[in-house]
């Protein structure tokens, strides 16, 4: 499965990863050396061996516990990517496993508790598991290799694959059990029993490993690997071929070759596996990152959506917003709440005077010593233009009064600074304190701004009071 993170493609299915010069160089390496082992087998390959008690169970255990946990770990894998391939070379590993482990318990003398079955019946459990393998990878190098579109055409594929390999395997163990192959392998044959079905094996896996070089190339780390499987099961077969009879030198030098085809796909998948799990776990460190970085400028974003650029306090959203908050604590609590609208005085004059920039920085005084004035609970807003919104908390009329006649003092009882001169600001106040009547807070706010009017048309400079609202009939 591949995610796009900042247009680089992120792979966390083992089958797309790609395999690198070194990872191929190494396959290379690995199936070089066991050919040349091979080899140096040929001249003494029939020589005979101790037998080694214990050997056969104990190599066994640990081929098929490989080939079961590879199949584990491929089968997630498919899972993850929803590759049909992967899924089908799951099935393989697992089959083969439980053909090597019937194989294993069958064969003479392996267990105390398992004698010999009549005729040669563990060889046969070895020959179709090998054919089994060989069939197996055969299917992965010519699968199609597309991710499934969605799950459900992914569940389809793999109970299908997954019906016809229990099929399989119950037609194989059936026919290993039977009577019906005695007349072909005869009691007491030779281990490699019949010598057709033995070199259809091995040129199925040499089938098996031309079509994987062709048609894989090595281009992922699992396809290198499996190469290396094949490879080594090709070289198993043919040492097991060239020996006549079981514990010479190249049946034991063919379970070696077993051992390292069942550890090359699975040390492959644990190495890429926690490489990818390590890869994601810097990337989730770098989205936390990134996630940080993104509510940091989220939290700045909001904190400039509501606040003026030029005075640096809350803008008419801002502001509005605030009174729309004490509003529904006011019909709560029942607690008093005021506005002030404060408009500065002849401001075009001081811009004509000053030019803009000079009127933006009379401005910015003005709201920093309107904000200075009240309490910390009040806030004071840019309504628009050169006209301010104070809202002032649980304050009825009376005190409402008194800070709009203390901010009066404070604008005017000194004068502002622009480039060294001294300008004289005043302002108008108009002030509105909630009553029943006032449903919105549209009609609190208007009521201040009519009061305001009425300031500025009774010659500035001072507060008026609005009207107590009509409460009707």
């Amino acid at each position: 499965m591949n995610e796009i993170r900042g247009g680089e493609k992120l792979i966390v299915a083992l089958g797309e990863v790609p395999a690198s010069s070194l990872v191929r160089l190494s396959a290379m390496a690995v199936i070089g050396v066991l050919a040349v082992v091979t080899l140096l087998i040929v001249p003494i390959a029939n020589e005979p061996v101790a037998i080694m008690g214990g050997f056969v169970p104990a190599f066994a255990a640990v081929v098929v516990v490989a080939d079961l946990l590879t199949a584990y770990l491929l089968w997630g894998q498919a899972r993850a990517g929803r590759d049909s391939a992967v899924a089908a070379l799951s099935l393989t590993y697992s089959g083969s496993g439980f053909l090597i482990a019937a194989s294993t318990w069958l064969f003479p003398a392996a267990f105390l508790v398992s004698p010999a079955r009549v005729g040669n019946v563990s060889g046969w459990f070895w020959i179709f598991g090998h054919l089994f393998f060989s069939v197996g990878a055969l299917l992965y190098a010519f699968y199609p290799r597309a991710m499934a579109q969605d799950d459900s055409g992914f569940l389809r594929s793999r109970r299908r694959m997954r019906m016809v390999a229990v099929v399989l395997l119950l037609g194989l163990y059936g026919l290993c059990e039977s009577r019906v192959l005695a007349p072909i392998v005869g009691y007491g044959a030779r281990f490699h029993s019949p010598a057709w079905l033995t070199a259809g094996s091995l040129g199925t896996t040499v089938l098996a490993v031309v079509c994987l070089a062709w048609r894989r190339r090595g281009r992922t780390v699992l396809d290198a690997w499996l190469l290396v499987a094949v490879s080594a099961a090709l070289f198993e077969e043919g040492l097991v071929w060239l020996g006549g009879s079981r514990f010479c030198v190249s049946w034991y030098m063919s379970r070696l070759m077993s051992f390292t085809g069942a550890l090359a796909v699975l040390g492959a998948c644990l190495f890429e596996i926690n490489r990818l799990y390590s890869g994601l776990v810097r990337n989730r460190e770098q989205m936390t990152g990134v996630n940080a970085n993104l509510r940091a400028a989220n939290s700045e974003l909001a904190v400039r959506a509501e606040r003026d650029d030029l005075t640096g306090i809350p803008n008419r959203r801002a502001i509005l917003g605030r009174l729309a908050q004490a509003l529904k604590d006011h019909r709560r609590e029942g607690s008093g709440l005021s506005v002030l609208m404060v408009d500065l005085d002849h401001f075009k004059a001081i811009n004509d005077q000053l030019g803009h920039l000079g009127g933006d920085h009379i401005l910015a005084q003005v709201a920093v010593r309107l904000k200075d004035a009240v309490r910390s609970s009040d806030a004071v807003g840019r309504y628009g233009g050169e006209e301010f919104l104070v809202l002032l908390q649980s304050a009825r009329a009376a005190h409402a009064r008194i800070v709009a006649n203390k901010l009066l003092q404070v604008i005017r009882a000194q004068p502002f600074f622009y480039q060294g001169r001294a300008v004289p600001v005043t302002v108008s106040i108009g002030v509105a304190t909630i009553h029943a009547v006032d449903q919105t807070l549209e009609e609190l706010v208007g009521r201040a701004d009519q009061a305001l009017y009425q300031a500025k048309r009774q010659g500035r400079d001072r507060q008026v009071v609005a009207e107590r609202p009509n409460e009707g009939p």
